[in-house]
């Protein structure tokens, strides 16, 4: 295809509350803040599209009505693929943020020198309430990525556009490493790019809570009924109990280990909204 822009920034968005438009245009703001400038910003937003349109804090950017594919994140991942002209798309959600104004310039250079269909990058997890810097993401693939995601949130994620598979709506709670694995499939391996690009925001209206505390019967039912499904469609067998607790304790100790330098090093976590 013939490429308008070198990046398409892809931000799916369901309004859930002030704090959520918040959350989007602290994200918006963020790509604005870049020094590199050949992008374009597609948000797919499910609900309160002539809200957004509106919004002149969201001006130069495409908003996409996705209020008929109801409540499905990955159909609405998938919107804002479909609408990306540039030669790469890059996954933001709305939640998550650019740790930088350099962000764009490292991850264009790395995709100029190196070959790749599908790129990721570090990432860092914060709460912005109590400005605390943990769990923070050093991303690699390995062959285990549907027992333990080593990747993060799709934010990470940067793609060729070119045959760009999409996010399978069966998938629930493990549509990440369910893509993960559908790009290596289809591409190889990734190009590992080592700079923390992407602030991941902890809070409970996030996705990825669900996962966290006391969980209903039901929900318990859909996540073992979808293991299944992934498991089965990848034709995975999941590795012994050692090599799991292996993956589990070796991703622990990075994570410590960056969150100690991260904290030696003193960044300025949070980004200024005009």
């Amino acid at each position: 295809m013939n490429s308008k822009y070198f990046f398409s920034i892809a931000i799916p968005f369901y309004y859930r509350n002030e704090y959520s438009l918040y959350q989007l245009v602290r994200c918006v703001q963020s790509i604005k803040n870049q020094n590199f400038e050949d992008y374009e910003i597609i948000i797919s937003t499910q609900n309160n599209f002539n809200i957004l349109k509106e919004d002149l804090k969201l001006k130069g950017t495409t908003i996409i009505n996705a209020e008929k594919i109801g409540g499905s994140i990955q159909e609405n991942v998938n919107n804002a693929i479909r609408f990306c002209n540039g030669k790469w798309i890059k996954i933001l959600f709305s939640d998550d943020y650019f740790f930088d104004q350099y962000c764009l310039d490292k991850l264009h250079d790395s995709l100029i020198i190196n070959k790749c269909a599908w790129a990721i990058n570090n990432a860092l997890h914060v709460n912005e309430s109590s400005n605390k810097i943990y769990r923070p993401i050093k991303a690699y693939y390995q062959k285990n990525i549907l027992t333990l995601n080593t990747i993060g949130s799709p934010s990470s994620l940067t793609i060729l556009n070119k045959d760009v598979p999409l996010f399978d709506p069966m998938t629930w709670m493990h549509l990440d490493a369910d893509y993960y694995q559908t790009l290596f499939n289809k591409f190889g391996s990734p190009l590992s790019i080592s700079n923390v690009f992407v602030v991941n925001e902890i809070h409970s209206d996030q996705f990825s809570s669900l996962l966290r505390g006391k969980r209903s019967d039901e929900t318990k039912k859909l996540i073992r009924k979808e293991y299944k499904y992934v498991y089965k469609k990848h034709s995975y067998t999941q590795p012994p109990f050692i090599v799991v607790l292996y993956l589990h304790l070796k991703m622990r100790v990075e994570q410590r280990f960056y969150n100690f330098i991260f904290k030696i090093r003193r960044y300025s976590w949070f980004l200024e909204i005009d």
